[in-house]
């Protein structure tokens, strides 16, 4: 079977969507002596995505795509508040946004589609961390990214596709900025660290225009940490996990 240009794979690749989301975030900081900060709990969400493969000045198969998901609501907050051990909520709001380019490449295999696309990727994610309670307060964590992944997709059936993607991004320009002491402590700048991130997914066509689409997808990335405005105040390293899934509808263009 060739691959040709009206195919699943390229179908599924010119196409924009949205997906109710459900994201379970894992967060810990690294605090010696204890005890560390640790947060995690499901939230709900959304995502929405756009995507283009096509022949533009004699490139085959050039790819574009951005995907945003952002997920809203309370996770469980466990550790302490200026040294007074403390468990709350905190109504947390995670954003993450990314670009990606690239080209795709047929898998000759008698009888079946397959393409590998590798890419270039950057984009921006943010949490704005709102503990609750009587201890409460405001963080504000945000960071850029940059780096490449692949794209593997094999076509199951004329209206299937199956899909496997993994990405290894940089974490750079991070920091934290608290909203505590009226803005005495100033913000924490990080250095550069690393996020890995590999999903799975599925596309379907159930008619010339709609698709439907569902992934899963897990990320793990490090926050360096960095010292605040008063002598003796940091904000320490923290490792965050982030298992997410969608389910969501597109529109084949």
């Amino acid at each position: 079977m060739a691959q040709t240009e009206d195919s699943a794979i390229v179908q599924a690749n010119n196409e924009v969507g949205i997906a109710i989301t459900g994201n379970l975030t894992n967060y810990q900081e690294s605090i010696t002596p204890g005890p560390s900060d640790t947060e995690s709990g499901w939230q709900p969400g959304f995502a929405v995505k756009g995507s283009y493969m096509g022949n533009p000045y004699g490139i085959h198969h050039l790819y574009a795509a951005v995907h945003y998901a952002n997920s809203f609501g309370n996770i469980g907050y466990r550790g302490a508040v200026g040294g007074t051990p403390y468990n709350g909520t905190d109504s947390a709001t995670f954003n993450r946004v990314v670009g990606r380019v690239g080209m795709g490449f047929n898998i000759t295999v008698p009888g079946h589609l397959m393409m590998i696309t590798p890419y270039i990727a950057g984009g921006y994610q943010g949490w704005n961390r709102n503990l609750q309670g009587p201890f409460g307060y405001k963080e504000n964590y945000s960071a850029g990214l940059a780096g490449a992944g692949a794209l593997f997709q094999y076509a199951v059936t004329p209206r299937f596709v199956v899909s496997g993607d993994a990405e290894i991004l940089a974490v750079v320009g991070g920091g934290m900025t608290p909203h505590l002491f009226n803005g005495r402590l100033g913000s924490a700048s990080f250095g550069t660290s690393a996020e890995e991130k590999v999903a799975a997914g599925i596309d379907y066509k159930m008619s010339d225009a709609l698709h439907v689409y569902s992934d899963v997808g897990f990320t793990h990335f490090n926050y360096t940490g960095g010292s605040l405005a008063l002598p003796g105040w940091r904000e320490p390293l923290s490792s965050t996990n982030q298992l997410s899934m969608s389910l969501g509808l597109a529109y084949q263009f």
